[in-house]
């Protein structure tokens, strides 16, 4: 029988491009062996929700990798345990120029990846979003106390 979990982890932001709740950042479906982790697309977002790091397309990176390293570990996963991601992308040309940084987090073997330039984001200054899809065994699984 498959469980499913929706969390809000602690210490990211919380609230969408119009400062309301409008989704869940984490969303678990567990059965007795696995469980896929499916995460919101997360951007350069401060805790109260404004954009982080604007005009900075490494910065924005980096911070959104931190995003989703907070997101995984509040869960029991790593950048490991990512299977897939999807990356949107304002500017092409600056997202190469700092792809990087995105290996400072995504470490071989590399989750499969697709990417797509958009004309705008959810806000104005946001220049990358990315989601994230792990598959974990289900006794590593580790739910936020509520």
């Amino acid at each position: 029988m498959l469980k499913r979990h929706y969390i809000t982890p602690e210490h990211t932001y919380k609230v969408g491009g119009n400062k309301q709740v409008i989704y869940t950042p984490v969303v678990v479906v567990e059965d007795a062996t696995h469980t896929h982790v499916y995460l919101a697309g997360r951007t350069s977002r401060t805790l109260d929700g404004d954009v982080a790091c604007k005009g900075d397309m490494r910065g924005q990176i980096r911070e959104v990798c931190k995003a989703i390293q907070i997101a995984l570990e509040s869960v029991g996963a790593t950048f490991a345990d990512v299977t897939r991601t999807t990356t949107y992308t304002t500017d092409m040309k600056a997202y190469f120029a700092a792809i990087d940084e995105r290996f400072k987090f995504f470490k071989p073997p590399l989750p499969t990846s697709t990417l797509i330039g958009v004309a705008c984001l959810a806000m104005p200054d946001m220049l990358v979003e990315i989601e994230v899809e792990a598959i974990i065994e289900t006794e590593r699984l580790r739910l936020p106390k509520k």
